[in-house]
């Protein structure tokens, strides 16, 4: 697998890390707030409505071992990539790449705030874009060349 390749699969783990302590978050809120029976939610046998209480238990358990399966992935690669990274000479591009990939910041985000006090910052975005564009290029290419040495 490519770094770059290595950098993308860290980068979507990080977001479905993300996403999944999201729904542990809502759902633990829900089974701690009051129930109310919600009809469009529940459904009937035999005259009686399902206890969903269960079924959420169910799903928060689900969630956490899901939850930790995540994290032991994401640790096993963290400490490699975020050495790779740091072994770049140029401070801009270790801070593109970390922000892409470890902080999951776009283009946008990114180039404000590596460039975002700049005086010319906002009549030049889009020069600032191109150039966080362009530290991203560079830095996988010297990467790539580092990797090929290896």
């Amino acid at each position: 697998m490519t770094i770059e390749q290595r950098l993308k699969t860290h980068a979507s783990l990080l977001r479905k890390i993300q996403i999944t302590e999201r729904r542990l978050k809502v759902l633990s809120e829900d089974l701690a707030s009051p129930t109310t029976t919600d009809p469009a939610r529940t459904s009937v046998q035999g005259g009686q409505a399902d206890d969903p209480l269960p079924s959420k238990l169910h799903q928060l358990e689900m969630l956490r071992a899901e939850l930790e399966s995540l994290y032991v992935l994401r640790d096993q690669e963290h400490a490699e990539l975020w050495e790779i990274t740091g072994s770049l000479s140029d401070a801009y591009e270790i801070f593109v790449l970390r922000s892409y990939y470890f902080w999951l910041l776009g283009r946008e985000e990114a180039a404000h705030q590596l460039f975002g006090d700049r005086e010319d910052f906002k009549q030049r975005t889009k020069y600032y874009l191109h150039r966080i564009s362009r530290l991203h290029s560079s830095a996988i290419a010297k990467l790539r060349k580092k990797q090929a040495k290896d």
